[in-house]
């Protein structure tokens, strides 16, 4: 049997399973199944599973690749950022989760209807929708490349078919059970995932005839290890509180205010469990994420042993040492891993995406529409969804330029600053909003300007960049712009 049928029947193996565990977790097909889960997850569960869901499939194959590049998280400084996050997600359980849960939303953005105004709900909808569409859309796109090198070229597919595939693949076991099934299937590709990180370290340990803890001492102390840029100054993209306080922003936008992450939180029986579930996966994604380091690490040690030559691309650098030179093993494994967090940040994006425009633009709480009805239409827009994935995936392939794709990938992460600035606003202050038609000028105005500023940031601030602190300008242009058009709330 060759490799490539050998991967493909994994592949099909393991959707099989998935399909499997829709079957029993979707049998209850109702409303508040898809979009809750009937608020009756256990924590530990979702605390599990969002590891796989926040690691991407792109994470999968880049942070490996980081650690010997050159620039920004070079080494281990990435551990910086992660030291960021962990802070960010203590205030996510402290500050959000307390006003997500007081004011019993399925969907984040409610909270902006109550406190803001109907037009700050939709643009805050609005931009989530968007952003999550071509986000997944460019994350789906580039590990399809990698799984279509490898495996549905050797059959002579085109690539559309690759994507098909794998979108229809998503869509049938997340129509029916939504965020029920998701947070099941979650376990099941977390631990795929880990399980498969592990293995590939513990691959590596034996190829420099050590142990797990032997091989993480080598790669500390090679070139590799270095993590803290405490002197190095603002202006370096490395410098330790300047990374510390983007994996903060990263953290707040990317998780806290993000629908797909937090609508998994959200199911849980109560703030406490939710906050219970916050916590551990706060910590459990801090050693994931030093285990993803030390792999890379210890794939550029070997790539010197063996004298292999490092792609010009560091996200084909992972890629290429498991197919090519860790054996079928190796190839296997990489492949279990890749599609578990993969689809593990896949399905649940697909199934937030058709949370929010049925709650924020269809008003399903507020419909007067039979419960049947309003299931069909559901999923009829999870469908539109898939298809809308799979319409920007296709595009992204034929239009086959790097640095436009990263352009509007991109933009995409600027739609997080107005989000931003919208919490903040209306968790900070007591301001009522005037001019409400004002709120959609104000941020589509922001992203506009944070990237100008940013463009030219190196000749406006003296050398300085902004790297991931591109947010809270963003975020900070935004209240702003709230601001001066509020008055003094009279609540």
């Amino acid at each position: 049997m060759s490799q490539a049928i050998l991967l493909l029947v994994i592949l099909l193996l393991y959707f099989l399973l998935l399909i499997s565990i829709s079957y029993f977790t979707g049998k209850d097909n109702s409303n508040e199944t898809f979009f809750q889960a009937n608020k009756s997850s256990p924590w530990y569960l979702v605390a599990f599973g969002m590891i796989g869901a926040s690691l991407s499939g792109v994470t999968f194959i880049s942070i490996p690749g980081v650690v010997g590049t050159s620039g920004m998280n070079q080494n281990f400084s990435y551990l910086q950022m992660v030291f960021g996050y962990l802070i960010g997600y203590m205030i996510i359980a402290n500050v959000l989760m307390p006003i997500y849960y007081r004011y019993n939303v399925v969907s984040i953005y409610e909270y902006l209807k109550s406190r803001l105004g109907i037009s700050a709900y939709k643009t805050g909808a609005g931009f989530f929708i968007l952003s999550r569409l071509i986000g997944s859309a460019f994350r789906m796109y580039i590990v399809a490349m990698v799984m279509h090198h490898f495996i549905f070229s050797q059959f002579h597919f085109p690539f559309w078919i690759t994507v098909l595939l794998s979108i229809f693949l998503i869509w049938v076991y997340t129509f029916r059970g939504g965020i029920k099934t998701i947070v099941i299937t979650d376990v099941f590709q977390t631990l795929c995932m880990i399980s498969s990180l592990v293995l590939t370290i513990f691959f590596l340990a034996q190829q420099f005839n050590t142990s797990l803890f032997g091989l993480f001492k080598v790669v500390i102390q090679s070139p590799y290890g270095k993590i803290f840029y405490f002197d190095t100054g603002w202006n370096d993209a490395n410098y330790f509180f300047k990374q510390v306080l983007g994996g903060m922003l990263i953290a707040l936008v990317m998780t806290g205010l993000d629908q797909d992450m937090m609508q998994k939180n959200l199911t849980c029986r109560n703030l406490k469990e939710a906050q219970l579930n916050m916590f551990s996966f706060s910590m459990l994604l801090f050693f994931v994420n030093l285990a993803f380091l030390v792999l890379g690490g210890a794939l550029y040690l070997f790539a010197a042993q063996k004298g292999i030559e490092i792609p010009s691309r560091t996200d084909q650098f992972f890629p290429m040492i498991a197919f090519q030179y860790l054996s079928g093993l190796g190839s296997i494994l990489f492949l279990l891993g890749l599609t578990a967090s993969n689809y593990a940040s896949a399905d649940s994006a697909l199934a937030s995406l058709t949370t929010s425009f049925c709650i924020d633009f269809l008003n399903f709480k507020e419909s007067k529409k039979e419960e049947q009805k309003k299931r069909k239409i559901r999923t009829v827009v999870h469908l539109i969804f898939s298809v809308l994935i799979f319409v920007l995936i296709v595009l992204f392939y034929f239009l086959n330029n790097d640095a436009v794709i990263n352009k509007v990938f991109q933009f995409a992460g600027l739609t997080y600053g107005p989000l931003l600035g919208l919490f903040a606003f209306g968790i900070l202050t007591r301001r009522t909003i005037l001019y409400d038609k004002g709120v959609i000028v104000i941020c589509l105005l922001s992203p506009i300007l944070s990237y100008l500023i940013n463009e030219y940031s190196k000749s406006l601030f003296y050398g300085f960049t902004f790297g991931n602190l591109l947010v809270a300008l963003n975020g900070f242009i935004t209240f702003t712009g709230l601001w001066l058009i509020s008055d003094r709330s009279s609540r």
